[in-house]
């Protein structure tokens, strides 16, 4: 973990995520001010989520035939050019530029659909396979921490600036991670064999997660977990605190602010207990899911704030212990370009599900209530429990270290 190369991949990562947080803050208020629509702020999430998946599921087209570092180093670099033309075009024209605006934020989803599961494959290739678990729960750790202080700190810049300087704030910290990212030194890898055909590229990193027993697991408990995981929205909470609490809405702030705090909290816990933790990974997902979904019951029925608070700040910590672990799970069964092809169909299938779950429990909040929307989703997470204990073989990771490598010639790369 001391190594200069992952230095470089940490602090590169963070000033992206500073960057992604003032770039959204920049680009809400931008639409805001030139359409007063709230129409066109919805299309931010949507389009990025959207286009997100589209580059998903390509992202092993590019992963095939790109060294991973070059991509990673490229599509940051893209990432800055594009808003350094975005705040340019802002200057120069004074019509047609929301149309702009959503056009750009389109062509920075797709770069960001294809950086993620590559960046997420680079560390396994920086750090040694007895350090991963703690390497995964600093870069956590550092990502919560960014995004509970980044929020307010661009909130401030705005009232204090523009959406235009936030803009050009942001290229700065995109070239900034860019030249952190260049920086990084990958170790020597055996070419993987490209893919006979671009289909081939497309479903390979699907045909790896059929083969690899433990990775198939993993994904069918975290699209269970997603769909229960939107309750955490600000559309449910706002109602949640306005019902249940009712209190102003300042405590959707206050609330999101626990349950990251949890999740820094958690991070530090696998960081200093990292090789005890390693020993228990199977009771950690199954007894994590069972306890996530007393949690968020509870959470769902109370009405005591400070109860509230701490319920949600309890609930960070297996989710952020899970995160860690099913991190590391990946890390150990795949290779270089099929561990990124694995994060791109997981993030496909995230997206997606992400997506619509937040329609399916807004129409049950407003249908029904928000009590039962957390009922629902407590029972969607246990439902996951059930799952994780049927199929606890797979996630022993001994076990599944076996059932790659016997298994490792028939992977795609």
């Amino acid at each position: 973990m001391k190594n200069t190369s992952f230095r470089c991949l940490w602090i590169g990562q963070a000033f992206a995520n500073l960057g992604d947080i003032f770039y959204v803050v920049g680009l809400i208020s931008l639409l805001y001010n030139l359409t007063g629509s709230a129409f066109y702020l919805s299309l931010l999430p949507f389009i990025t989520t959207i286009f997100r998946f589209i580059s998903s599921l390509l992202a092993p087209l590019v992963i095939d035939r790109f060294p991973l570092k070059r991509i990673i180093v490229q599509s940051q670099w893209w990432k800055t050019i594009l808003l350094v033309c975005l705040g340019i075009f802002i200057i120069s024209f004074d019509h047609g530029v929301s149309a702009a605006v959503i056009f750009f934020i389109a062509l920075i989803s797709l770069l960001d659909g294809v950086a993620a599961p590559v960046s997420a494959a680079l560390v396994p290739q920086l750090v040694p396979k007895e350090e991963r678990m703690k390497a995964n729960g600093f870069l956590n750790v550092i990502t919560q921490t960014i995004f509970v202080a980044g929020w307010p700190l661009g909130s401030v810049l705005l009232i204090s600036t523009n959406s235009s300087f936030i803009i050009w704030l942001t290229v700065l910290l995109y070239a900034v991670s860019t030249i952190y990212t260049g920086r990084i030194k990958v170790p020597e890898q055996t070419t993987d064999t490209v893919a006979s055909s671009n289909w081939g590229s497309i479903k390979s990193g699907w045909v790896a997660i059929r083969q690899i027993p433990t990775i198939r697991t993993l994904i069918s408990i975290d699209f269970i977990t997603t769909l229960a995981s939107s309750v955490w929205v600000a559309a449910v909470i706002y109602i949640y605190v306005e019902q249940n609490l009712q209190l102003g809405e300042e405590w959707w702030g206050y609330i999101n602010t626990s349950y990251f705090v949890g999740m820094i909290f958690s991070g530090l816990i696998v960081i200093r207990f990292a090789k005890l933790l390693e020993k228990y990974i199977g009771f950690l997902i199954t007894f994590g899911l069972f306890l996530s979904s007393l949690l968020i019951l509870f959470f769902g029925t109370t009405s005591i704030p400070a109860l509230a608070l701490l319920l949600a700040c309890l609930y960070g910590l297996p989710e952020q212990i899970r995160e860690v672990i099913y991190t590391k799970l990946f890390q150990d069964h795949a290779t270089e370009k099929t561990l990124a092809k694995i994060h791109a169909v997981s993030g496909a299938v995230i997206n997606l599900t992400f997506a619509g779950s937040v329609l399916l429990l807004g129409f049950i909040t407003e249908t029904y209530s928000v009590k039962t929307t957390f009922q629902f989703s407590s029972t969607l997470i246990f439902l996951a429990f059930l799952y994780a204990t049927f199929k606890r073989n797979d996630l022993q990771g001994k076990l599944c270290d076996q059932s790659l490598s016997s298994k490792s010639s028939n992977l795609p790369r």
